[in-house]
C-alpha cells in the first residue's frame, strides 16, 4: 500500500472551494485552485482558526481569525512569524480525491 486513501470525492472541492475531511483525528482542509486539489492542516498554529474559511488568493490562504497566510502548496508561513502549517500529496483518480502522507518539511 503506498499510504494514500480516498477522503472526497472532486465534486465536494469545486475550482475556487475549499472542504475539510478528517484523517487520524486531524482537521485537513483542501484547496481546489484551477483544478489542482492541495491539501494542508486546517488549523492555524496561532491560536487555531480554520483554514479552510480564510480568505484564498491563488496559493495562499490567509486565516480568517488573525490574517496569518500560508502557502497551500506546502504549508509554509508567509508572514516570516516562523509558522508553518502540515501539507499532504493528493492524488486524482477518476472522481476521487486521495489524500497520501505528510509532507516533509
Amino acid at each position: 500500500m503506498d499510504g494514500f486513501q480516498k477522503v472526497a470525492q472532486l465534486s465536494q472541492v469545486p475550482p475556487g472551494g475549499s472542504a475539510v475531511v478528517t484523517i487520524d483525528n486531524r482537521a485537513i482542509a483542501l484547496f481546489n485552485v484551477d483544478g489542482t486539489v492541495y491539501a494542508i492542516n486546517n488549523i492555524c498554529p496561532h491560536e487555531g482558526g480554520p483554514l479552510n474559511e480564510g480568505r484564498l488568493k491563488k496559493f495562499v490562504v490567509a486565516c480568517p481569525w488573525h490574517d496569518l497566510a500560508f502557502d497551500i502548496r506546502n504549508g509554509q508561513g508567509i508572514d516570516g512569524g516562523g509558522y508553518c502549517v502540515g501539507s499532504y500529496e493528493v492524488r486524482i483518480e477518476g472522481e476521487h480525491i486521495l489524500l497520501g502522507p505528510r509532507r516533509k518539511v
